[in-house]
């Protein structure tokens, strides 16, 4: 157990240290010995758990994403009503993204140009599990008659490409220095796809 706590706190070390330097410097820009430097590790550490630049760009986008994830199963289980928690996670699932990369949203395009065919392969699993999660809280709203649709899973799948419009890779950098404006945006239109799918 220690060992495995101490794996994970030497990951996220080094995902921490690949962070600020994106930041400071952008992706392209920061190099395998900038971020062991930067950790306070050797360089021959950072291969132990990443094969290269791409992986610890690729590790960095999916620790945000699975942040994200966890606090959306979270609310999925908490006993809030089927429509405060479906709002809830919409919304959280894009604004903990979005905080997640202030410190460095300048450097995402290139981040993004780098990694992208293989990002777009990975997240097809995270958007299966958040579509799960969201599947879920709509049939408990069908089964507490508040929610009406004629395919839950299609109805889930719909809302997440609806929201996916506000994530990170969608907007520009201008864009995602204004969080509040976001999140505004976000939760208008939310409110709307939950009138969609409310009985009346």
């Amino acid at each position: 157990m220690a060992l495995v706590e101490t794996q994970r706190s030497t990951r996220d070390l080094i995902l921490d240290a690949t962070d600020r330097l994106m930041a400071r410097y952008g992706f392209r820009k920061t190099t395998v010995e900038d971020v062991a430097r930067e950790a306070a590790v050797a360089r021959r550490t950072i291969y132990t758990y990443f094969a290269s630049k791409e992986e610890l760009g690729l590790a960095s986008i999916a620790r945000v994403v699975e942040g994200a994830i966890d606090q959306i199963e979270q609310i999925s289980s908490s006993d809030q009503q089927p429509p405060a928690k479906l709002r809830a996670m919409l919304i959280r699932r894009v604004m903990d993204r979005i905080y997640a990369v202030q410190d460095y949203h300048h450097s995402l395009d290139e981040l993004f140009q780098v990694v992208r065919p293989t990002y777009m392969a990975r997240r097809k699993a995270f958007f299966r599990r958040e579509r799960e999660l969201i599947e879920n809280v709509l049939n408990e709203g069908i089964a507490s008659r508040v929610f009406q649709m004629s395919d839950p899973h299609q109805t889930a799948q719909s809302l997440l490409l609806a929201t996916n419009a506000f994530l990170p890779y969608s907007l520009s950098v201008r864009e995602l220095g204004r969080p509040e404006e976001i999140e505004a945006r976000l939760e208008a239109l939310v409110d709307i796809l939950i009138r969609g799918v409310s009985c009346r």
